[in-house]
């Protein structure tokens, strides 16, 4: 009776044993990985001029547009791939840039690429500016533009009955006006925008609508 009681005890421990051995040799189960993150105008602004830079010491910025990769959806002023031109006026050359959050179709690599030189010669109606001169990123343009919205019941309308009407940015330094400024796009692109609101780059001020 003591040799059966102590069978089942020893077992008992034996069991509890090889259990706590099991559970400290299960794998640790790794974190999921996050999505890449959309960036702001300004983020992708820096990491393409560093590249610039290097390009060119002189280099300035002749446009900057945002593009949309599924991989990292937009969000308010945020996206996941920006390009950007930039010219040397000293070497009348342009340069193609982009910032990619991750990689995507079309041949989207993730980080900084640039493209090849190409010919440059200054037009009177756009004008290359220095990075500087940006003190208002895309968030705070589609903030000042969404407050002129709210102000004007015909684009606020348009804005009710198109929920999802994709914003675009355009940030260049055009005609007479003394500061780039950022152009807030509401539709897929300029040509099939239902309006425009024009945003002043360094001051964050108001300018104008269109459309």
């Amino acid at each position: 009776m003591k040799r059966t009681l102590l069978s089942v005890t020893t077992l008992s421990l034996l069991a509890v044993f090889m259990t706590g051995c099991s559970e400290e040799a299960a794998p640790k189960k790794k974190a999921a990985k996050a999505p890449p993150a959309p960036v702001t105008a300004q983020s992708a602004m820096v990491y393409m001029f560093q590249v610039a830079r290097a390009w060119t010491p002189d280099c300035e910025i002749l446009k900057l547009e945002n593009g949309d990769i599924p991989e990292a959806k937009a969000e308010a002023g945020k996206y996941g791939l920006w390009r950007a031109t930039f010219v040397s006026q000293s070497k009348r050359v342009k340069r193609d840039f982009y910032y990619a959050a991750d990689n995507s179709d079309g041949g989207i690599i993730k980080g900084v690429r640039a493209g090849a030189d190409s010919a440059y010669a200054r037009r009177a109606q756009i004008h290359p500016f220095a990075i500087g001169e940006i003190k208002v990123d895309s968030p705070a343009a589609l903030k000042t533009a969404l407050e002129q919205v709210e102000k004007d019941k015909d684009m606020k309308k348009v804005l009710a009955e198109n929920k999802d009407l994709p914003v675009q940015f355009l940030l260049e330094w055009t005609g007479n006006n003394p500061k780039p400024q950022w152009r807030v796009i509401f539709g897929a692109s300029v040509s099939a925008s239902k309006f425009s609101i024009f945003i002043d780059a360094n001051s964050g001020k108001f300018v104008k609508k269109q459309g």
